[in-house]
Parts: structure tokens; C-alpha cells; sequence
């Protein structure tokens, strides 16, 4: 019983240090095409073929193994003036020094002249082509007008879906083409998914009846029935109405609520602020950017505090992007996770009270603004911290 405890323990710090993960390898097995593997793990084939430097005519092997990036990076372009330094040009564009550093391919000492050209990641985006209807590879005489007609959809539409800034495409580059009744600009869409919940609430509303009206037609106005609106009006036989007159009108209003606040009514936790400061970057999960926790800054070697009881299930720095990172698991299936930590201060396996200082505060992804990176999982699914964490006063 102990080693299968054991197993399940492993098995569910792998799965969260997996799906914290910004990239994974794939080895290629027998029958396996760059689309189906695309396709599997949710991102382009051109994705895949840019991640491993494929060439003409993007021959894969078994046992080949392949990066899968999770993302896209855009770039702006910055040129370098006189007294400039890596450190202010982050700070400007609201990027880490390590990002500017990775995308231009410095070297120590990281030098920079004045009238060079870097390369600025700005944001990370993914389209999935379990999202497409047609995947549309651009041919020589393509353009974008002709890749609408031809498909029936909007250039617009297009631009949208695939992130495009302009009209300008590349032979070989891979469109997603998606019918314009399924777009994922339209608000029904967004509110139909699996991220929201549709709430039915009743109003009442005043109908001043004008000149011509009968029970019928204002019933009809209002996607309600004649039978509802005489008994919320007592009227009695022959059931007259006259010019002037104002009638309740039971109305509904749909609303679609973010599925997290309503788990949040389930969950008996409360959790606590793991530092004092101040929110400076924000949840956000959707097709554009992929920030999965909040970042607060505070001043630096400030206190981290464990926002509700746990154990601690992993302490570490095998996943960079988090630095020192700390994980601890909580009833409910929940997990914290505090990331770019300064100074570790708990051990594998401890049990640790709400409020418990758990670590110092760190840089928060090699910027020169100390704080802490924090998330919250359930299931390994992030979810939104401000939903879960108590109200400041």
C-alpha cells in the first residue's frame, strides 16, 4: 500500500512539474506524420518545423526526437541609443533581461553597441488546430485575398486567427482557415465554453402599453408568455388592457460566469496573501498570452508566508523559468506554487501551517524588482489566485 501511495505521489509531482513545463520533447514513433503530431499536441506544424530547424521536404524519423514548443514568440525590434543598458531596455518594453538575451543570442559579458538592432519578445501566442476546419499551407501566388474567396471566410477573420499583423504571407507558412459561423471572435462562442457557466436571472420590468397593444404582442415583445403576465399583474376577465397602462413584465437575463468563481463557493480554503505587496502582472490563459499566476511585488528578502496548511511536495530549480521554485499541496486536490524565490527556508515532505514562513523573496524573473511569482492549481489546472485569495481591507 505504502509503494503504491508512493507511485501516486510521484506520478502527481511529475504531472504538475510537467504541465508547468514551457516545452517537451517527443520521440517519433513508427507511422507518426509532423501533422498528427502537431495536431496532438495542440500547436502548427510550422511550429515544429521552426522549433527543430527542419528542412525541405521536413523528413521525420522513428525514434527522432522532437522539441514541442507550447508557443509562438512575436518580436518587436529596438535600436540601441547611447547609455542604453540590457537592464532599462527590459524595464522599458516590460521584459525580462534574460528574454532580450535568448532571443538575440548574447554572450558574456551580454555586451551591447550603440545603433544595434535587438529583437524584443513582446508576447507568446498558440492556435490550435483542433480549432481549424482547414489547414491551409500558402503556395507561390497566394495571397490573402485569394485564400478568403477560395475558403468563403473573411480576410479579417483570418488575420485574427493566425495573428497576423499584415497582409504580407510566406510560401510554406501554414494558415488556420475557420468558417465564419464558428469563429472565435464572436461573444456566444466564447461564452458556450467550458470556461463559463450560464446563470438564468429573473427581473421585473415596467411596459407602459401604447395605443394598438394587446396581451399577445407584448408577450411576444418580450419572450414571455400571455399566462405569465396576467398572473403577474392579477388581472382578471375578459382580461382587458388600455393605453397607459404599465404592466410588469417578468424578464430574463442570462449571465455567464467564470467557472473559477463559482468553485470558489465549493471550496472551504481560504487562502491567504503569501507576501504584502502589489499585483503587478495578472492571471491570464486564453489563445494570445499564457501567464498562469500572478507576480507581486514586494521589497526584496521579504517573508513568504504558506497561503493555507499543506505539505510541501517539491522544492527545487529543475524548471528555470520558476527559479527556486516551491510547491504544496492542500486538501481539495489544490496545489500553491511559489516561483523565483530568494531563499528556500521548507524541505520535501514537511508539513507546513497557514501563514508559516516558507522563504525569502527573490528577483522576479531576473528583473531588478523583487517578489514573488505565485499560482494556484487544481487538478493541475491553474486557476485565477485573486478568485481564491481573502479580500485586502
Amino acid at each position: 500500500m505504502k509503494i503504491l501511495k508512493s507511485g501516486i505521489k510521484a506520478f502527481l509531482i511529475s504531472l504538475i512539474i510537467f504541465s508547468l513545463s514551457f516545452g517537451l520533447t517527443y520521440k517519433v514513433r513508427r507511422g507518426d506524420t509532423l501533422s498528427e503530431i502537431a495536431q496532438k499536441f495542440n500547436v502548427t506544424v510550422e511550429d515544429i518545423i521552426e522549433a527543430n530547424n527542419l528542412r525541405p521536404p521536413y523528413t521525420i524519423y522513428v525514434g527522432q526526437k522532437l522539441k514541442i514548443p507550447v508557443g509562438r514568440t512575436e518580436y518587436k525590434y529596438y535600436r540601441v541609443k547611447s547609455g542604453d543598458t540590457l537592464s532599462e531596455i527590459a524595464q522599458k518594453f516590460n521584459v525580462s533581461i534574460k528574454d532580450i538575451i535568448k532571443a538575440n543570442n548574447l554572450r558574456k559579458p551580454y555586451i551591447i553597441r550603440v545603433g544595434q538592432v535587438l529583437r524584443i519578445p513582446i508576447k507568446s501566442y498558440k492556435i490550435k488546430l483542433s480549432d481549424c476546419e482547414i489547414i491551409h499551407k500558402v503556395k507561390p501566388g497566394d495571397t490573402i485575398i485569394k485564400i478568403a474567396k477560395k475558403y468563403h471566410v473573411w480576410v479579417k477573420d483570418i488575420k485574427k486567427l493566425n495573428n497576423l499583423k499584415n497582409d504580407s504571407l510566406k510560401v510554406g507558412q501554414v494558415l488556420c482557415i475557420k468558417k465564419k459561423k464558428h469563429t472565435y471572435t464572436k461573444t456566444k462562442n466564447k461564452k458556450s465554453s467550458s470556461s463559463f457557466v450560464k446563470i438564468v436571472e429573473k427581473k421585473i420590468i415596467i411596459h407602459k402599453v401604447k395605443p394598438g397593444e394587446n396581451l399577445s404582442l407584448i408577450a411576444k415583445k418580450y419572450n414571455t408568455t400571455v399566462r405569465e403576465i396576467i398572473r403577474l399583474n392579477k388581472l382578471k376577465k375578459p382580461y382587458i388592457i388600455r393605453p397607459g397602462q404599465r404592466l410588469k413584465i417578468p424578464k430574463k437575463i442570462i449571465k455567464y460566469v467564470e467557472r473559477q468563481k463559482i468553485v470558489r463557493k465549493k471550496v472551504k480554503l481560504s487562502f491567504q496573501w503569501p507576501v504584502d505587496g502589489v499585483v503587478i502582472k495578472k492571471f491570464v490563459n486564453n489563445h494570445e498570452v499564457r501567464h498562469l499566476g500572478i507576480d507581486i511585488a514586494t521589497e526584496c528578502n521579504a517573508p513568504i508566508k504558506a497561503s493555507e496548511d499543506g505539505k510541501v511536495i517539491y522544492v527545487g530549480d529543475s524548471i528555470k523559468s520558476y527559479g527556486n521554485l516551491i510547491i504544496l499541496k492542500h486538501e481539495k486536490k489544490l496545489t500553491t506554487i511559489y516561483g523565483h524565490v530568494g531563499k528556500i527556508l521548507v524541505r520535501d515532505g514537511q508539513y507546513v501551517k497557514k501563514g508559516q514562513i516558507i522563504g525569502k523573496t527573490g528577483k522576479l524573473n531576473n528583473s531588478d524588482t523583487c517578489g514573488l511569482y505565485f499560482e494556484i492549481r487544481k487538478n493541475a489546472e491553474p486557476m485565477n489566485p485573486l478568485v481564491f485569495l481573502e479580500k485586502k481591507q
